[in-house]
């Protein structure tokens, strides 16, 4: 009984030791005080084609008000390069191209979409090879005109409408994307 008795002791010891003496983890907040948080989203508007693959190949911020300087437009970390399938992006779903990316304070003029060449359509049961329109020059072009502000998340929404940005005639395709920007921002602190 003697026994029980230290072994319940000991037990209430070390419980209410371990309960006073408990750790409390500080968690370091960050703070983004020369810099922003950008993400930004791409999206489809439906159609009547059974696929419409597009490849994207970079996603780029015009920082400077001449967009002929040379380093008038920056590269973003987009983490989901590559072809995909506008049909399966519609409505609420949608693609990640940037996720968090910390960007420089600075004014952001226009937001450019790359794409690359391997895109196609099947329409009706048929495949067409999507060809960009060359005055385009391989990617399109959406009015920013934000100023970017210290400890902010900016989310920029790119809505592709699949239907006005396809064009088929004898036989081929043509892509000519439209595409617009929403734009939400969220304070971090």
């Amino acid at each position: 009984m003697k026994l029980i008795t230290t072994y319940k002791a000991l037990f209430y010891s070390v419980l209410i030791t371990l309960t006073l003496s408990s750790c409390s983890k500080e968690y370091e907040t960050e703070t983004y005080s020369n810099s922003a948080l950008v993400t930004i989203k791409l999206t489809g508007l439906p159609s009547q084609f059974s696929h419409v693959n597009i490849e994207i190949s970079d996603i780029q911020f015009q920082v400077k008000a001449d967009a002929t300087d040379a380093d008038a437009w920056i590269s973003l970390n987009t983490v989901n390069m590559g072809i995909h399938d506008f049909c399966q992006i519609i409505g609420d779903r949608v693609v990640t191209l940037v996720d968090f990316d910390e960007v420089s304070l600075s004014h952001i003029y226009n937001l450019k979409l790359i794409l690359g060449e391997n895109n196609s359509l099947i329409n009706q049961g048929l495949n067409y090879d999507l060809v960009m329109a060359p005055e385009l020059q391989g990617a399109t072009v959406n009015l920013v005109d934000k100023e970017l502000n210290s400890n902010k998340i900016y989310e920029f929404v790119i809505e592709f409408d699949i239907p006005e940005s396809i064009i088929i005639l004898d036989g081929m395709a043509q892509l000519r994307p439209k595409t617009s920007v929403t734009l939400r921002q969220f304070q971090l602190f």
